[in-house]
């Protein structure tokens, strides 16, 4: 397991890398493409996110489990609740932005803006 110190080390240099090349948030404009996505296509944005805060709207963070081995009683939301909770996200604020914005060995952190 990852320690506090090499998480937050690990999100500056990912922030440094998106800033680097430009990442932007994976663009969500169609309901099936939620369907049709690998688990987590999200750009890993570390600590640039704050940059994307100044750009649009964020509607939440949310809490997911990376790894497979999540239970639905678990804190962080597996695969299918992520994408049931995208698809409700969709449905209220239509088009949608998503980026890992903390990741560590098992979980991470997806902020989402409109």
């Amino acid at each position: 397991m990852y320690g506090l110190e090499t998480i937050i080390a690990m999100n500056k240099e990912r922030g440094d890398l998106a800033r680097d090349r430009g990442l932007t948030p994976f663009f969500l404009k169609h309901a099936p493409q939620i369907d049709e996505m690998p688990p987590f296509p999200f750009p890993n944005m570390g600590d640039d996110c704050v940059e994307v805060d100044k750009l649009y709207e964020r509607i939440t963070t949310l809490f997911c489990d990376k790894s497979g081995a999540g239970g639905p009683d678990d804190p962080s939301l597996t695969v299918d609740q992520l994408l049931d909770t995208l698809r409700e996200l969709f449905e209220t604020h239509g088009p949608i932005r998503i980026a890992i914005e903390e990741e560590g060995q098992f979980q991470l952190y997806l902020g989402v803006w409109k």
